[in-house]
């Protein structure tokens, strides 16, 4: 979310303010405004700070806080034409360090959730329509099934190998925020989304993406999607293919002997050289994804059975990040396939969700970014270690209870792909759940209208 000053923020509550008073007169006709509220607080049990797999692990605990509240004003221009603006702040603690002892403190950011346009044709009498189009900030989220672990299309990167989960926000967090344009159509069970976005929030910044993502649901049973993206296929700058890679770290060698050496060429090897070429950030990704709600199907068969939507449920979302390989670091693609399997476990309605996810990667080097973000090179942080096996496996436990209308409780106990904010606002390069007993727990309350 790109954070904005108060001054405009408040700037932009006059502006629905006063879009308020005038709708009768405009024509303009406001949904009721939408708040969420939440309080979320946890403790980090075990993680590993250093970002070294060979560094001695630290276990000292940390605590987890936040509070958020967000609105969300939507208004229909016309029959066809909508508008939507959300905006909130959120107030967190940064953990402290044991080697900065200035590293805790508290911090207050506001930013925008949601500002786009939406422009519908041929609509139809149900929810169905040929072309719906929006234009802006999106939220979006393609796999409703995903709690924690999977919407893996746009919180990975094709080169390197890297996955994100959560944020400042650790639950109830399974989704993106795109800038750019989405063209969905919905008939009956036939969903499809063509984007073009532009990168935002991940190396290289400004290059643009192609991506489309389709699913096809029977009765809310079954559920099938899959897509195909286009990952920086076009850079003004020329970040995207490495032409400024000030480290020549991007650069590999094939040498006449098998070797394969990265970075710079030594003088002793010229004359063993084959080919070479660069790692770039451009790359293509492939996305599958499934679902089978076997409460719904016993209903089916079954009326007056108790279970409810959703609550029994298998679920599973797979992704190769990179299809092209290169030598080197991206010998093999199995390397860069990452699965998550999921199961909603019926409660007999004494929880309304009670999930727990899994998530495996082969990736060999680190879940790390820096290289990436620093030297804006598309190359895995090897200095920092070659973590083992056990980093390829992720889980989460989720559970979720409605207490009355608007206000739920929501816990969740994990070992995912969490990233710290330090100090400056600035995300950890490196993800801190890095051995078999680094996890953390979080419970949040929340409140929506």
């Amino acid at each position: 979310m790109a954070v904005l000053k108060n001054e405009f923020i408040f700037g932009i509550l006059f502006v629905c303010a006063t879009a308020g008073v005038n709708a009768d007169e405009s024509g303009i006709k406001l949904d009721p405004l939408h708040l969420e509220a939440n309080w979320e607080a946890g403790q980090i049990e075990s993680f590993d700070n250093h970002g070294n797999q060979t560094a001695a692990q630290i276990k000292d605990k940390q605590l987890l806080s936040h509070s958020s509240v967000w609105f969300l004003q939507q208004a229909h221009l016309s029959d066809n034409v909508k508008v939507s603006l959300g905006v909130g702040g959120i107030y967190f603690i940064t953990p402290a360090s044991p080697s900065n002892i200035y590293s805790f403190g508290q911090h207050a950011a506001f930013a925008l959730s949601d500002l786009h346009a939406e422009f519908d044709f041929w609509k139809r009498e149900t929810n169905d329509h040929g072309l719906s189009l929006k234009v802006g900030v999106i939220p979006y989220k393609y796999n409703e099934d995903a709690k924690n672990l999977g919407e893996y299309m746009f919180r990975t990167y094709s080169y390197p190998t890297v996955i994100y989960t959560g944020g400042l926000v650790s639950l109830n967090s399974a989704g993106v925020q795109l800038n750019g344009l989405d063209a969905n159509t919905k008939l009956g069970g036939l969903n499809n989304d063509l984007m073009l976005t532009i990168k935002t929030d991940q190396a290289p910044s400004g290059a643009l993406s192609l991506t489309d993502i389709i699913s096809y649901s029977i009765k809310n049973i079954f559920t099938l999607g899959a897509g195909y993206q286009f990952d920086n296929f076009y850079d003004a700058t020329g970040l995207a293919r490495g032409n400024f890679d000030p480290t020549g770290s991007s650069n590999y060698f094939v040498l006449s002997d098998a070797r394969v050496v990265t970075g710079k060429l030594d003088a002793a090897d010229s004359s063993l050289l084959v080919s070479s070429g660069h790692y770039t950030f451009v790359g293509q990704k492939a996305m599958g994804r499934a679902s089978l709600d076997l409460g719904n199907l016993i209903s089916s068969i079954a009326p007056n059975s108790f279970f409810t939507d959703k609550q029994f449920r298998i679920y599973g979302e797979i992704i190769a990040m990179g299809i092209k390989d290169y030598p080197g670091y991206y010998r093999s693609l199995k390397d860069r396939i990452a699965y998550m399997y999921g199961l909603n476990v019926p409660t007999g309605g004494l929880l309304d969700i009670l999930s727990a996810e899994a998530e495996f990667c082969r990736n060999p080097y680190p879940d790390n970014s820096g290289v990436a973000l620093q030297a804006l090179s598309p190359v895995p942080n090897t200095e920092l270690g070659i973590p083992g096996t056990a980093d390829n496996f992720k889980w989460t436990l989720y559970a979720q209870k409605k207490i009355m209308n608007g206000f739920s409780i929501t816990a969740q106990a994990a070992r995912d792909h969490m990233r710290l904010v330090d100090f400056f606002g600035h995300y950890y390069d490196q993800t801190i759940m890095q051995h078999p007993d680094n996890w953390y727990w979080a419970v949040q309350l929340g409140y929506s209208i």
